[in-house]
Order: C-alpha cells, then sequence, then structure tokens
C-alpha cells in the first residue's frame, strides 16, 4: 500500500496511506526509521520501548519502522505501558501515559490468537456494537465523551474484538487493512502527516481510513444459535442468497431466505420462516426422520434428497397440496455418513434447501 511500491497500482487501496512525517519527524513508510532514532534515550524511560522492557523486539534496528505496531498487533499483542494507551491527554506527547486500552500481551512472538478476559463482552444488541472490534474501540476511547474524559481504565465497547480475541462479526480483513494504513500509531498519537500541531486529529487522511470499507458488509448466511455457531460451508454446487443482514455483519431479528436460499439446521430441529416455504427435520439425521413441510398457497410440492455432490437419491414427496403443514418419514438406514440436502420445490421452483448431516 506504500506509493514507494505498488500502492499507485491497487486503485482500491488509495485511501490506505501509512504516516511518512508523523509529528514533523516519524515516518512509517517503507524504509523509514519509525521510532528507531529514539532508541537508548532518556525519552524512552518506563515505556515498552526502553531497552529494560521489549525495546530490542519493538525497536530491533533502522529501516524497520513497523515492528513498533504491526508486530505486537499480530504477533506479541499489546503491553499495557506507554507507548500503546490511547492518546488521551497525553499532551501531545506520543510516549507519555494515557489512557490504558488492552493487555493481551504474550511476550513469545508467537503468531497465536490472544485473549485479555478482563475486556467485557459487548452485547450484540448493543448500538455501540460494530464489526471493526478493537479498532472501534480505540476510536469510542477517543473521542466519545463516554470515555474520553479521563485516563482511567474504564470498559470500553468491542475491547472484546479482533484482534483480542476474535468475535464471528468482526470484519478481520478491514481491520487488518486499516492496521497496516497506520491506524493504530494514530490513535496512539503519532497523528497522519496532515495533522496540525495544536489541532483536531481527526484528520482528513484519518478520516479516510477510517471510512476505508472493502465492500462486504454483511454474511451471506445466518448465524446458528448453537456451537459452533457458524453454518457447515456451501458445498459450491448450489445456490445461495443473502440473508437480511445490516451492516454490522450480523442477523437481523428476521432473517429472510431468498426463494433458492440454503440453511444449515441446527443439532435439533431448524425452524426458519420463509416467503415460500418452511422445512423442519432432524439434524444430525437418525434412521427415521420425519420432514415437515408448510405451504402457504395451494401449490404443487415435491421434496428430493440429494448427496453431497448434487445427485439425486431420493423423491418423497411429489403432488399437489391444499393449504396447511404436511409431514413425510424419510429414512436413512443405509446412507453412509456425510451431508445430504432436502430440497423443496414449488410447482417446479425450488424453494427451500435444507442440509442434513448424517452421523
Amino acid at each position: 500500500m506504500d506509493d514507494a511500491l505498488f500502492g499507485p497500482f491497487v486503485p482500491a487501496f488509495s485511501p490506505l496511506r501509512i504516516q511518512k512525517n508523523s509529528l514533523g519527524m516519524f515516518g512509517f513508510g517503507n524504509g523509514q526509521n519509525g521510532l528507531f532514532p529514539l532508541k537508548g534515550t532518556a525519552a524512552l524511560n518506563g515505556t515498552a520501548l526502553a531497552e529494560s522492557a521489549f525495546g530490542s523486539v519493538l525497536l530491533p534496528g533502522p529501516g524497520r519502522p513497523r515492528s513498533v505496531d504491526i508486530f505486537p498487533l499480530f504477533q506479541t499483542g499489546v503491553p499495557n505501558l506507554p507507548p500503546y494507551q490511547l492518546a488521551v491527554q497525553k499532551g501531545g506527547n506520543p510516549l507519555a501515559p494515557g489512557k490504558p486500552f488492552v493487555n493481551n500481551f504474550l511476550p513469545n512472538g508467537g503468531d497465536m490468537l490472544r485473549l485479555n478476559m478482563l475486556a467485557e463482552v459487548t452485547d450484540r444488541n448493543s448500538p455501540d456494537f460494530s464489526s471493526l472490534g478493537l479498532l472501534q474501540a480505540a476510536v469510542l476511547g477517543l473521542t466519545d465523551p463516554r470515555f474520553n474524559f479521563d485516563k482511567l481504565p474504564r470498559p470500553i465497547p468491542n475491547m472484546d474484538g479482533f484482534p483480542n480475541g476474535r468475535r464471528l462479526e468482526d470484519d478481520v480483513t478491514r481491520i487488518e487493512l486499516q492496521a497496516v494504513s497506520g491506524i493504530v500509531i494514530a490513535v496512539l498519537g503519532l497523528f497522519y502527516d496532515d495533522f496540525v500541531p495544536g489541532g483536531n486529529p481527526i484528520t482528513p487522511q484519518l478520516q479516510r481510513v477510517l471510512g476505508y470499507n472493502t465492500g462486504i458488509n454483511r454474511n451471506d448466511t445466518t448465524f446458528r444459535r448453537d456451537f459452533p455457531y457458524v453454518q457447515v460451508p456451501w458445498q459450491g454446487n448450489g445456490t445461495v442468497s443473502l440473508c437480511n443482514c445490516d451492516d454490522g455483519g450480523r442477523q437481523s431479528a428476521t432473517p429472510t431466505a431468498a426463494p433458492k436460499g440454503m440453511e444449515t439446521a441446527p443439532v435439533s430441529q431448524l425452524k426458519l420462516a420463509a416467503p415460500e416455504m418452511m422445512v423442519t427435520t432432524q439434524n444430525p439425521a437418525v434412521d427415521n426422520n420425519t420432514v415437515r413441510y408448510n405451504v402457504t398457497t395451494p401449490s404443487r410440492v415435491k421434496l428430493v434428497v440429494y448427496d453431497a455432490l448434487g445427485q439425486p437419491l431420493k423423491v418423497l414427496v411429489d403432488r399437489q397440496h391444499e393449504v396447511g403443514t404436511y409431514s413425510v418419514n424419510w429414512n436413512t438406514r443405509g446412507l453412509t455418513k456425510g451431508t445430504y440436502m432436502v430440497t423443496a420445490n414449488k410447482n417446479g421452483k425450488v424453494a427451500r434447501t435444507v442440509q442434513v448431516i448424517k452421523q
């Protein structure tokens, strides 16, 4: 994303640019030195960058400017020491103590999922919930008057988000692109190049990075209500549709499927309302399954069982129906373990497909 290399060749990344002259003296572009010129100076005493702390890891040498942010973000975690605190009441000095933010530091350098168990869980229905995870928590900590009025450690919504752990809703790709673009350095007080001392740190360049969007803002299926919470991956040989989701990537209160949508039944029974029809069955499958379905208008309904390759195995129903709720027995005895699909056709069109696991 650096203009010195391939940035100009990827127009979609044009809003994502790193600080080259932060505070008029620190550059974090490719080949620049970042905070390394401060190495060994008294300015770093009491910080995580001091040699007596983690300076050998976080400031390893010249020409490696991103060891100070990308390495702790995605490798070791972030220690709760300056400068890794929000730029709240730092007085313009990014190395000064600020607002404690998150401490998920493991100084072993391993690429792993880190989780600070002290971070409170943000309710999915909270208006503060955001798919931007820890970055949104940083923004709230800097700009929201509920949190930015002092330097005391306070719970901030989304501190349980990626990269402090990971929630299903977190937009990991977008968070990583914004982090690589220097947004973490900015929230610590090393603002973007267009910052004017004494002015508003929410500069146009910061706004461009904050507002960056990959264009993928919602999931193409719902979450399950029980473990493992994510749906069985698409088989690749069927049709899919977008669920009725909001821009945060969360399932709305009333999920709606398109006529050719596919859902995966939870462990108990699937009961998902749809405009066309509803199909329920035991999942995982037992020897004698009862498949129930509803018909909202007089229609010809055909229920067909397919294997994982999309080959039809059995026609359960194929006849005209009046309005009502119906059931049919499906004996899975003799079927091999694996994934099967029950497809409901209504007047010759696919109305609903349910994946069923045979164990």
